[in-house]
């Protein structure tokens, strides 16, 4: 782990990153809201942080790769409606598609996936806590996360308490102050289908992902990733409920996220209608094309979905060169890749910087295949051998 920085969102700066345990690291990323098929802005992130994964794994962590899967919400209840089924049906469907999707990219270093429809209970045991320790409060069979017992609301997304009151959250004449958010809601999800001691209904957005993660980690873990539209509320409110439940702050030690996937500029969006679905995609392109595309930019940059075909030509070319470059490799006992892995080393070291990774060993598979000397040749297959298998990028064929 030795070398490895990351930026943290809660620090804005890069940070040396050092687990909780050491040789262990617990990460854990928002999964998808089932509510129909994931697109490749989904994409983008779950791609990131499975190389996230492999790499701590290279370097010789346990990793422990937790996301959830939200099977509650609103959302999925009318979509469900829409498609005649009932939300329990349709959510089940859409978590086998989503797994499907998952694999078919080749995203394999989840060690745990975690549907909030088994941890309802588990929030149910938080709420009661925070309404004890009066973080919380309920309201007409709604309950509401006090963020005024909270002083450091806002640190994650860096606003003060006058920007907040400008961002009003779930508007209701029942709340105590505009930026508390609901915990438990009496409302549609899923038909109201829990019984709690505030009535039957369902658990809210924010507290479906602290049920999980401190029920599966306890109170404090390493990585919380996800895209950057999550940072507030979600995760902001994350942080208020784990360090009120446990009193054991920071949560989250490292806080990571990715940036948007556009088309033409706009966000990527089913509600917006310019959504390009993970199966729409592999119907044209590999899934190695497809992660060459989105490791081809830093994390946080946004990006366009216009860079996906020429990400396919350039994994054509890497991979004519591969096949020129075994073409007088020869094999022999003492490969020594390692000795052209520092640069890719660095690059992933700083923040995860993929880009400098792939144009670095871009050019030393054309520098050994110019030089066309068998030794080198196969110390150098060897070394992308394990850099893009790091990167999860066949460029075999």
């Amino acid at each position: 782990m030795q070398g490895l920085r990351i930026y943290n969102t809660i620090s804005r700066r890069k940070e040396v990153f050092r687990p909780l345990v050491p040789g262990k690291v617990s990460m854990f990323v928002c999964g998808p809201t089932v509510q129909g098929p994931i697109h490749l802005g989904h994409a983008r992130t779950y791609i990131f942080y499975d190389v996230v994964a492999r790499y701590l794994a290279h370097l010789g962590s346990r990793v422990e790769f937790l996301m959830n899967i939200t099977d509650i919400d609103e959302r999925i209840s009318t979509a469900a409606s829409e498609a005649n089924s009932d939300p329990e049906s349709f959510a089940s469907l859409y978590s086998r598609l989503f797994l499907e999707d998952l694999a078919s990219l080749g995203i394999s270093s989840v060690t745990r996936f975690e549907p909030v429809s088994r941890h309802v209970s588990h929030a149910i045991t938080q709420i009661s806590a925070l309404i004890n320790q009066k973080r919380a409060y309920a309201a007409g069979g709604w309950v509401y996360f006090d963020t005024s017992t909270f002083p450091s609301f806002g640190k994650l997304s860096h606003q003060s308490k006058a920007d907040l009151a400008l961002k009003p959250l779930e508007l209701s004449r029942m709340k105590k102050n505009l930026t508390d958010f609901s915990l438990w809601r009496p409302e549609t999800l899923v038909e109201g289908k829990w019984v709690s001691p505030w009535g039957l209904g369902s658990p809210g957005w924010h507290i479906q992902d602290t049920a999980i993660t401190l029920d599966v980690f306890g109170p404090q873990y390493d990585i919380h990733g996800g895209a950057n539209e999550l940072i507030y509320p979600h995760h902001e409110a994350e942080i208020a409920q784990g360090e009120s439940i446990t009193g054991l702050p920071p949560v989250v030690k490292y806080w990571v996220h990715t940036h948007l996937v556009t088309t033409k500029g706009e966000k990527m969006s089913k509600s917006v209608g310019n959504a390009y679905t993970v199966r729409e995609a592999l119907k044209k392109h590999s899934a190695d094309a497809i992660r060459l595309y989105f490791l081809s930019t830093h994390y946080r940059k946004d990006m366009d979905i216009s860079g996906l075909e020429a990400a396919a030509q350039r994994l054509k070319h890497l991979r004519r060169k591969s096949v020129l470059l075994s073409r007088f490799a020869h094999s022999h006992t003492n490969v020594q890749a390692t000795r052209f892995l520092g640069p890719f080393y660095e690059a992933m070291n700083d923040d995860f910087e993929t880009p400098l990774a792939i144009n670095y060993l871009e050019k030393m598979m054309e520098k050994a295949v110019d030089e066309r000397d068998p030794t080198s040749a196969s110390d150098v297959l060897a070394a992308l051998n394990t850099a893009f298998g790091i990167l999860g990028v066949g460029i075999s064929g």
